[in-house]
């Protein structure tokens, strides 16, 4: 393998990236940015859906990404995002990015440099065209939502041709649409049907509502261009697909992308910005009377040509059978090396996974896993030599030190892996020259998609199939202990009589309160059982700790060592704050509804029904007190507000608006909180914070500051101060002394 060389990594923030609107950018950016030493990462989703839900949004966490310290620069495509959403959650995403330079193309992002083609002398010229060469005096302009800035620029370049040849503007005959076929397609029905008096042309403010306009003239015997002449706007491609093949001008994306590449870099590299100029030009077909451009037509027909190649090879091969069959992860690698064929002229593909995938169940709402930033690489295609042994990296990190590169620069496409709401990690596209993947990766992406949760879910049986056939010591379900397992192994250490050793022993008491009589609920406590088992099995690392379910939403946790009350709270403490941050119990209950009671015993006076007998008293006091407080009207409102008070931690909470919520005056409001929680509000929302700060010190290894601006600390030694007043300790003898 090639030593690698320091270059610079720009990142480029886009969706939908197959698209030709969206490749041809990115063909510019990567193509100039070579010619200047620097490689391109480029982020994409793949459905880019309008609006998000549970199935497909966890493949937006690929922008995740965009923190990453291994770029020197970033260029978002703000014009590819349909979601509002999603430009939200990219707009803060780069507010943490003050480091590096930020450029866009297009202006959704304003408060970043933009750079953009003219759009308004574009059609100034399309207009010109018309005027000039066809001699047309009766022009209509579709262009887009009349909300939307960029229809007012179009509008505004078609005004200014018409006025600069002498043809009064008349503006009933600006149409409003909104970018997409139907627009074309209502405008033409008004021609046809006299609503509207039809022109001699039209200018449509992009290709897709010309395509609509010309399929309805078609589908009505209107001919085009003998009746009405249609020019569209930015050349998406895709013209061979309606009829007649329309004349457009080509919006010069390449020169777009190649301009913002050479502006970063100057910035990255303190030079001076080369001048490139962003003219596009006309691409004429059968919509308006001049001769159609031939090799242009070709170029298209050559492209969907390729894509239909590919979609058959994949739709032909034995790939989705193959990979389905797959039994290991290993099986899975070679049957995706043996058909990465069917993606286009790559140089490498790689496949990173989350290194806990394996176990996912609701990336969306899993907390652990999304905490959890270890990744593991395996190399399918390289360009070069290759280790077969995974590599474990740090998701921020995009990808090992030793990947193979091109002395001459390459570019590098991250693809999310996702199922049904379950984030697996990504595919890795290299690519040694300026290019990308098309429409039909998405089908292949999506085969390998869903092999990978078929092998979840043959691990999950065959895990659960192990269980059943386990002994009469062991829970079916959870693999855990059962009492009679876990009273065998306590007896056994008891009588091994150690000396100046105690055992801590944990009783968890969860789900009160509950309902489970459907089989919805039912289905969640299942869920609950496997996450606790799964938390109560990472916590019992050693031959001296245990765990056990000891009934119906009862666990128990046990260890032996040299143990006291204070190390014994510690570790109760612990189990309550991994347990209530699970990702299905914080979604679905209440922090009321977990009790945690411990006792440390002596390992020579250790009775195991003695102390089940003690716990269970305590956690019957507990349940009482909780009871006894729900009689209080307001217990539900509050406690559902607690919740969410802990599940918000870095949130500034105005008590004023919380009172008007629930029609209290603040003082009433106060006495309520500190009688239903022994707490007063202000000292809870700092326990919120702090016991946030536990969780991640137990389950993450991130910084203390990490932590902190987690939790909703912009002062560091401020967080520090709070955290030893309210636990007696340091946040480092915490971390270390924890589970």
């Amino acid at each position: 393998m090639k030593e690698k060389m320091k270059r610079t990594l720009i990142g480029v923030v886009t969706a939908s990236a197959y698209k030709s609107e969206q490749k041809q950018l990115i063909d510019g950016i990567i193509s100039r940015a070579n010619e200047l030493n620097a490689d391109v990462a480029v982020f994409s989703n793949i459905y880019n859906t309008s609006k998000y839900h549970a199935h497909v949004i966890v493949e937006n966490k690929i922008y995740d990404l965009i923190n990453s310290k291994r770029l020197d620069g970033i260029i978002v495509i703000s014009e590819s995002f349909i979601s509002e959403k999603l430009v939200e959650n990219i707009k803060c995403k780069l507010k943490n990015r003050s480091d590096i330079p930020i450029i866009s193309i297009g202006d959704i992002f304003p408060e970043y440099e933009s750079i953009d083609s003219d759009t308004g002398e574009d059609i100034t010229r399309i207009a010109e065209h018309l005027i000039e060469i066809h001699g047309f005096t009766d022009i209509d302009m579709l262009t887009g939502p009349e909300c939307y800035r960029h229809s007012h620029v179009r509008v505004n370049g078609y005004k200014e041709a018409l006025i600069s040849h002498g043809i009064a503007f008349d503006k009933s005959k600006v149409i409003f649409g909104n970018f997409w076929m139907n627009s074309g397609e209502e405008l033409a029905m008004e021609y046809i049907t006299g609503k509207r008096k039809m022109p001699e042309a039209v200018i449509c403010a992009n290709d897709y509502m010309a395509y609509g306009l010309c399929d309805t003239f078609l589908e009505n015997n209107v001919s085009v261009p003998d009746d009405i002449t249609v020019i569209g706007y930015e050349f998406v491609g895709e013209r061979y697909s309606h009829a007649p093949i329309l004349t457009t001008y080509c919006r010069n994306r390449r020169a777009v992308g190649r301009k913002a590449a050479d502006k970063i870099c100057s910035i990255i590299n303190k030079t001076k910005p080369v001048n490139i100029s962003l003219n596009g030009f006309m691409v004429y077909g059968n919509s308006c009377s001049c001769c159609i451009d031939n090799k242009l037509l070709f170029e298209e027909l050559s492209i969907a040509r390729l894509e239909q190649f590919y979609n058959d090879m994949i739709l032909t091969s034995s790939f989705d059978q193959m990979i389905t069959a797959c039994r290991s992860i290993s099986d899975y690698i070679n049957v995706i090396r043996q058909f990465a064929y069917l993606i286009r002229d790559i140089k490498g593909l790689y496949l990173c996974l989350y290194e806990d995938w394996i176990n996912l169940r609701d990336a969306e709402n899993n907390k652990m896993a999304i905490l959890n930033e270890t990744m593991t690489f395996y190399s399918i295609v390289s360009p070069y030599e290759y280790s077969a042994e995974p590599i474990f990296y740090n998701k921020y990190d995009l990808y090992p030190d030793n990947i193979p590169h091109n002395e001459n620069g390459f570019a590098i496409y991250f693809c999310p892996i996702f199922f049904s709401g379950k984030n697996f990690g990504y595919f890795i596209l290299q690519y040694d020259k300026p290019d990308g993947y098309d429409s039909f990766f998405r089908s292949w992406l999506k085969i390998a998609a869903n092999a990978l949760e078929f092998l979840r879910i043959k691990n999950d049986i065959r895990t659960l199939m192990e269980y059943n056939n386990l002994s009469s010591l062991h829970d079916s379900l959870t693999g855990l202990y059962n009492e009679n397992g876990l009273r065998g192994e306590l007896k056994h250490i008891a009588n091994e009589k150690r000396d100046g050793e105690q055992i801590v022993f944990v009783i968890i008491r969860s789900e009160l309160f509950a309902n489970t009589d459907s089989i919805s609920e039912q289905n969640v406590s299942v869920k609950i059982d496997l996450e606790i088992a799964e938390i109560l099995k990472s916590t019992t690392d050693d031959k001296n700790k245990f765990c056990a379910k000891l009934g119906k939403s009862t666990y128990a946790y046990a260890a032996v060592g040299k143990y006291n009350d204070a190390n014994s709270k510690m570790i109760s403490d612990n189990l309550d704050i991994l347990i209530k941050n699970g990702r299905h119990y914080c979604k679905n209950y209440e922090i009321d509804s977990i009790i945690i009671c411990y006792e440390c015993t002596d390992v020579q006076n250790f009775s195991f029904d003695n102390v089940i007998r003690n716990i269970n008293e305590k956690i019957t006091k507990e349940i009482k007190a909780i009871t006894d407080k729900m009689k209080n009207v307001y217990y539900k409102k509050f406690v559902h507000l607690r919740g969410v008070l802990y599940r918000n931690p870095e949130t500034d909470w105005e008590t004023q608006k919380i009172c008007c919520n629930l029609n209290l005056s603040n003082g009433y409001f106060r006495a309520i909180y500190k009688e239903l929680f022994n707490v007063s509000f202000h000292q809870d929302v700092i326990q919120s914070k702090i016991s946030y700060a536990k969780y991640l010190m137990i389950s993450t290894t991130l910084s203390l500051h990490s932590i902190a601006d987690k939790c909703g600390y912009d002062d560091y030694k401020y967080f520090l101060r709070q955290f030893k007043n309210l636990t007696g300790t340091t946040p480092n003898t915490y971390r270390n002394n924890s589970l």
